[in-house]
């Protein structure tokens, strides 16, 4: 990958005439970015050619195409490190999925084949690779195939870009100034190896909202507009760009004036950011006064960093899988009570609910032989896991009911489907807790049936917490990475929003706590219908803390249950999130004023 302020693609109008740009995409991530184009050349933007091999023998081309292959899966688990580090294991999960994808048997035999008995160069066979994933998914409709196309297409330009030997050149800038990177598509890659430049926004061709480059953009908070037209042949590198990106609009070749009213618009985005601020640090409400509880979801203690603990109400969702997937072995009961303490010892007087562990699926630990199942989203993980892995499922009991000495903690199962399981697992607390302790024990709703049964369940736990993003894809029986059907896969869709409404009566008429912690919960309109639903606890990303909280400040509970209404009511996916969209977006505004109004 190479980019410059004098290289790349140079094509810059339509017209030599036309000195300004402006292109209409798709926004992937928020903010107002301020900056210089720098084009950047990637593999993906070019067809490699079908070369033949030459004087080189066969044998000698395999092994430069294992060691590139090779460097390419180190490079990838150093990035994966520091993903890791800067936003926690779920983000960086990408990239094992990467590893996983250059590590495929199936593929390497294929790229073998074509080098030994065709006797192409490597470079040619990952073309070839690539042209039949390509041929494969043209076939298929649907913009989050074409993303997962891309997904699988990344890894592998990894491999080219070591086989090429291709260096990163830098732009050089002013001492203030920032670059705009634009390329062809949004890869993961693309955002890791330059969000340290720092970037002001992003900009490219292709690449979907949902995309594993979008959710990286999305997590370093760096503007990000995708679907503009041939963006990457129409920029001059060095050319003033701003990037509009909640409007999905980028502007090239800017005057000095544009200039100025694009920096006066990020320094209104930081005004804003005093009214979120204030909000944050005052306890949630809606517009008429009834209380309500934003909490945080959090994997590791090291993810506190990101945000004030005292603007949370508590965790909502501690991912204690963290503890067992950083460590080279199963951790004992002393290494987990350390991790559990020390968040704990941040939210003195707040809950923090400890979700116990939750492998299988598509999450694995690597020194834990997991058997291989058909289907392994509908199979052995959570708290089916635990009751049969028993001897660890009690270390874990012993050291969430011991760190009960240093806070609020509670114990929350997760996948459970029957009572029967409730049942065992609440014996076995029971069993580590002995006489004269206790801690409250809560049952995860992610399975259907769960749902439906909740008057048994909840009669018998002490809480319940929705997980959206689970009970989405269990109750339209589809799996969200899947290409073929991730397009059914519709939080907003009035059947999961009648779900929802059933959950919070039920909890309700008899009086247990409920929480709900997917991501739905921390999106402007997810929020809007579950307080207007009766859910009065949401645990959301460190990230949409502060706007969770100003957004519901703005809002009467008549309104919200008004807008609640009218997305049940709905008919499809489609007009239930318009009502809620548009709403949401209305509502903004009125944030965005206040900000206006009282700039100090």
């Amino acid at each position: 990958m190479s980019g410059s302020p004098t290289g790349g693609a140079r094509r810059r109008r339509p017209s030599p005439d036309v000195a300004r740009l402006e292109l209409k995409g798709t926004p992937v991530s928020p903010g107002v970015g301020l900056g210089q184009a720098w084009t950047i050349v990637d593999p993906a933007s070019r067809r490699i050619p079908r070369r033949h091999l030459g004087a080189e023998e066969p044998e000698a081309a395999l092994a430069r195409f294992e060691a590139a292959r090779r460097r390419a899966v180190e490079d990838l688990k150093r990035i994966q490190a520091v993903t890791t580090r800067e936003l926690g294991i779920q983000d960086a999960a990408i990239y094992g999925a990467q590893i996983a994808v250059i590590q495929d048997p199936d593929a390497r035999r294929q790229i073998e084949r074509l080098i030994l008995e065709e006797r192409i160069q490597p470079e040619s066979a990952i073309q070839e690779l690539l042209d039949r994933f390509a041929g494969l998914f043209e076939k298929l409709e649907g913009g989050d195939i074409k993303t997962w196309a891309a997904d699988l297409r990344d890894p592998w330009l990894c491999v080219v870009r070591e086989l090429e030997a291709v260096e990163e050149e830098r732009l050089e800038l002013g001492p203030d100034a920032r670059p705009v990177l634009i390329a062809e598509e949004l890869t993961p890659s693309l955002v890791t190896r330059h969000h340290r430049q720092p970037l002001a926004g992003i900009a490219c061709t292709r690449g979907g909202r949902f995309s594993h480059g979008a959710l990286l953009a999305r997590s370093f908070g760096i503007p990000t507009v995708t679907g503009l037209d041939q963006v990457h042949t129409k920029a001059v590198a060095g050319e003033h760009v701003v990037v509009l990106a909640e409007e999905g609009r980028v502007l090239f070749g800017i005057d000095e004036r544009e200039r100025e009213i694009a920096a006066r618009m990020a320094a209104e985005r930081e005004r804003l950011r005093g009214v979120l601020l204030e909000a944050s640090g005052e306890p949630g409400r809606t517009a008429d006064g009834e209380a309500l509880s934003v909490l945080v979801n959090i994997e590791s203690p090291q993810d506190l960093a990101m945000f004030e603990p005292s603007h949370a109400a508590g965790v909502g969702l501690f991912r204690t899988e963290f503890a067992f997937m950083e460590r080279p072995s199963f951790p004992g009961r002393d290494e987990q009570l350390e991790v559990y303490r020390s968040v704990l010892e941040r939210f003195p007087g707040k809950p923090v609910v400890f979700r116990t562990l939750d492998i299988g699926g598509d999450k694995q630990l690597r020194y834990f032989q997991h058997p291989q199942e058909a289907n392994p989203v509908l199979g052995w993980r959570g708290l089916r896991l635990s009751l049969e892995w028993r001897d660890l499922f009690l270390i874990q009991l012993e050291a969430l009911v011991a760190a009960r000495e240093a806070g609020d903690a509670r114990i929350l199962l997760p996948m459970v489907t029957t009572v029967e399981e409730l049942r065992e697992a609440r014996r076995l607390v029971a069993q580590v807790c002995g006489d004269g302790r206790s801690i409250p024990v809560g049952v995860m709703i992610e399975v259907p049936a769960a749902a439906m049964a909740l008057r048994e369940l909840a009669k018998e736990a002490d809480f319940v917490s929705v997980g959206t993003n689970d009970l989405t894809q269990y109750l339209f029986a589809v799996d969200r990475d899947n290409p073929w059907v991730s397009g059914l896969y519709q939080p907003y869709h009035p059947a999961h929003l009648r779900v929802l409404r059933h959950i919070a009566r039920t909890c309700a008429a008899l009086g247990t706590p409920l929480s709900v912690c997917g991501e739905m919960a921390g999106q402007k309109t997810g929020a809007l219908f579950l307080v207007g639903t009766g859910y009065r606890q949401l645990s959301v990303v460190a990230a949409s803390l502060q706007k969770e909280k100003a957004l519901l400040r703005e809002v009467p509970q008549q309104e919200l249950r008004r807008l609640s209404h009218a997305a049940v009511g709905a008919h499809t996916s489609s007009e239930a999130f318009g009502i809620l969209r548009e709403a949401a977006d209305r509502i903004w505004e009125r944030v965005a004023a206040r900000s206006e109004a009282d700039p100090d």
